[in-house]
């Protein structure tokens, strides 16, 4: 009962947003999220120029932030340490909303993070973000029977085998393309899997107030490449 009580407790404290922030759809629009996030790429792979974050990281910044938030972006994107999306986009405190695990799937808890962002900051650009030479997608390939590309029920137990699982359909899928191929098909499929699996996010696509896009990185060229927009 106690534990009943904490948890409620948490949901309560971690859910209460700001008035400012409590509409869906209040943040900037995503377009004009979109376009600020590619600019801040151009720079970045161009010259590693990465002045917002320096500008948006400082003390006063910090203080002033530390009253709330109203990120304009999700971004959805692996754990590999080459791929900081902050960096990347050259943006700094408060400006994105990070959610990352190894090959940028999805399951329960990343979704509720992006509902959260969308519901209670507002936010209205999701970014699904890949990367090239993906270890996780690498990983999963690998494990895959190269007679059949079907990656074994072995590979997919414990831990870290729950990665290569929520993988596992996109290398089956386009095995035999490659891996980059199955980098590209992953990415696809965590955005379907976000658009069919979230009610909030559907909302918001379907008014419009929501933009979910798919997105490459390059980790030679330091480029971040558009894939596809939302099916809606």
């Amino acid at each position: 009962m106690k534990k009943l009580i904490v948890s409620a407790m948490l949901a309560t404290s971690l859910f209460a947003a700001p008035a400012a922030f409590a509409t869906m759809g209040t943040g900037m629009d995503p377009n004009v999220a979109l376009s600020d996030l590619m600019d801040g790429n151009k720079g970045f792979a161009k010259s590693g120029d990465v002045s917002t974050l320096n500008k948006n990281s400082s003390v006063k910044n910090r203080v002033a932030l530390a009253a709330g938030q109203n990120p304009e972006a999700i971004i959805v994107t692996c754990s590999d340490s080459r791929v900081s999306p902050e960096i990347l986009f050259d943006k700094g405190l408060g400006e994105v909303f990070i959610i990352r695990v190894a090959g940028n799937i999805v399951a329960p808890h990343e979704l509720g993070s992006i509902e959260y962002a969308v519901e209670h900051l507002g936010t209205r650009l999701i970014m699904v973000l890949g990367h090239s030479a993906c270890g996780a997608v690498k990983a999963t390939y690998g494990a895959a029977d190269p007679a059949t590309g079907i990656v074994p029920e072995a590979a997919m137990e414990g831990n870290i085998g729950s990665l290569l699982k929520d993988i596992a359909p996109a290398v089956e899928e386009s095995y035999s393309a490659g891996v980059e191929t199955c980098i590209v098909t992953n990415i696809k499929n965590v955005v379907e899997n976000i658009e069919n699996n979230s009610e909030i996010v559907r909302e918001g696509l379907d008014t419009g107030l929501v933009k979910v896009v798919a997105a490459k990185y390059d980790l030679t060229t330091g480029k971040v490449s558009l894939l596809e927009e939302a099916h809606h």
